[in-house]
């Protein structure tokens, strides 16, 4: 690059960054903890070290592990009790040993320092006011200075919104999209039936929940989605127009920021709150913006489970660009342990950059930028095979097997699967099917199976499909259909040894509409167990 075309691009990155100042951040709700100051440090010597040596209004006690009770430090001895911790910064609970027996035994907190060997609490993201250390004299620093000014009242934001009306988690008892429970590094999240709650106090903001997210029921909350994009929208455009080119952009956690080598001109940094609140309907909207490479900068700060479910994100955006004949390169790693990478870009849209806004719907949202980068792309797939991990796909129904019994279509939780219109017929809509594989556990025939995959062109994704229709059965009595033959000869067989089911009438009734069968019913001594003449003259029969 030629030192006025840097120029240019240097000027044009001023201009961006200016115009994403201006931008308003779209406020939430907080989180609030109390802290008195009550300290449970958890460990032998060096616990009894540490205690001794805090300062008012910090106040210690010492759950000894081993070893002997100095005098003067309040302590509890676990006398090989069982050890479970939970809670948060001003909320912490120790449970030692058995609920009902003689030695059982709560201690609580408001801040934990834990000195053992291994974590009670394992989580990647630990909750606020827990700290784990070693027995080291700069480990118990540490540990002091962690503690100093960690009494009073701290808020922090509400990081997550959530709608249970569109989880796919569960349905009628059966299981399905766990995609935030796994990812999330702080172990916030937690089955309830059919949805999932967050506990606010635990979460710590990483936003792997709300990326992972196939249907935006868990969407993150500060920044919003929208702002999030709208930032990036906004840069690029305003890079575009100043005359900039070969534009990059560059998520990064806003604590690894501060670690990154100088960036080119042309390089555009989103700073984020978690990388992980990125996610692939982002990065493709970038590119379908203009940007000729979107990068993640990947440093310390990333939990482990978060980046794995990044790197899923990571796999599905390459899985389709590639297939339209756009480089994998375009989205790419920027690991801070390592060299510096090269950001040039690899993928050019010319003047042809998307115009669409950033405030839609999540599947919406990457609906629009998948369909222009599809409209400019070098090759134009009809469908694109994906990765298992995919929020998108079809369902194959396997028609020797389906009765139409059409259970699949109460427990949808996105709509994708329909009745038609009173016919015996299924009808899905592509568009709207997230994966979660809840009809195919609800399926008592097991005819329904998943495929991952994104339908391309735009026009055959959103057309209604029927996978599997049969011609009606209608009732023997008024000729109404309500069935279909399979449903009814399945019935019939299930049924043929039932004692109820006997005679050729009771038979009939099997084949008769509900309104039909009911009257046919009433007027049926035998099912209506009314003895005929013949029963009542034999005091000795049976009814």
């Amino acid at each position: 690059m030629n030192d006025t075309a840097q120029l240019r691009n240097e000027q044009a990155r001023r201009s961006a960054q200016v115009a994403i100042e201006k931008l308003q951040v779209e406020p939430t709700g907080l989180v609030r903890y109390d802290s008195h100051g009550r300290v449970l440090i958890i460990g032998n010597q060096a616990a009894q070290w540490l205690a001794a040596r805090l300062e008012p209004p910090l106040r210690a006690e010492v759950l000894l592990l081993g070893g002997d009770d100095e005098p003067g430090v309040p302590s509890t001895p676990l006398a090989g009790r069982r050890m479970q911790l939970s809670g948060y910064l001003g909320a912490f609970r120790l449970e030692l040993g058995e609920a009902g027996s003689h030695n059982h035994q709560v201690l609580q907190a408001d801040l934990v320092v834990d000195l053992s060997d291994s974590p009670l609490i394992d989580s990647e993201i630990p909750p606020p006011g827990y700290w784990h250390f070693g027995v080291e004299p700069q480990d118990l620093d540490a540990a002091t200075i962690a503690l100093d000014g960690m009494v009073g009242t701290f808020e922090k934001p509400r990081y997550f919104d959530y709608d249970p009306s569109v989880c796919a988690h569960a349905r009628s008892g059966q299981a399905g999209c766990r995609r935030c429970l796994d990812a999330c590094p702080a172990d916030a999240i937690i089955s309830i039936g059919e949805a999932v709650e967050v506990n606010p106090n635990l979460c710590q903001g990483g936003g792997a929940c709300a990326s992972v997210c196939p249907t935006g029921a868990m969407r993150y909350a500060y920044p919003s989605p929208a702002d999030i994009a709208e930032r990036v929208r906004v840069s690029l455009r305003t890079y575009c127009d100043k005359g900039g080119s070969d534009a990059v952009i560059m998520f990064a956690a806003e604590s690894d920021a501060t670690d990154l080598p100088t960036l080119p001109a042309n390089v555009l940094l989103v700073s984020v709150e978690e990388l992980a609140s990125t996610g692939h309907d982002l990065w493709l909207a970038a590119l379908s913006w203009g940007a000729g490479c979107v990068m993640l900068a990947a440093g310390p700060s990333v939990p482990s489970r978060s980046r794995e479910a990044l790197q899923q994100q990571v796999d599905i955006s390459q899985s389709l660009l590639q297939a339209m004949g756009w480089p994998a390169s375009a989205l790419r790693w920027l690991e801070l342990t390592s060299e510096p990478a090269a950001c040039d870009p690899v993928l050019d849209l010319g003047t042809h950059r998307a115009s669409f806004a950033a405030a839609s719907a999540k599947r919406q949202f990457v609906s629009l930028a998948l369909d222009h980068l599809w409209q400019q792309a070098p090759r134009q797939p009809e469908s694109i095979e994906l990765p298992v991990s995919a929020p998108y796909g079809e369902i194959t129904v396997d028609s020797e097997r389906c009765t139409l019994c059409l259970g699949c279509t109460s427990v949808c939780p996105a709509g994708a699967l329909n009745a038609g219109d009173g016919e015996p017929r299924l009808v899905f809509h592509e568009s709207k099917c997230v994966q979660c594989g809840i009809c195919s556990g609800a399926c008592p025939e097991n005819a329904i199976s998943l495929s991952p995959r994104w339908v391309a062109d735009p026009e055959q994704r959103r057309l209604p499909r029927t996978l599997h229709e049969e011609e009606p059965f209608c009732c023997v009595s008024c000729g109404k259909p309500f069935a279909t033959r399979r449903v009814i000869d399945n019935i019939l067989e299930k049924l043929a040894g039932h004692a109820m089911f006997q005679t050729d009438r009771a038979r009939d009734r099997l084949k008769m509409c509900e309104d039909c069968r009911v009257v046919d019913a009433v007027q049926d001594d035998a099912a209506m167990g009314i003895p005929t003449p013949v029963d009542r003259d034999n005091p000795n029969h049976n009814s």
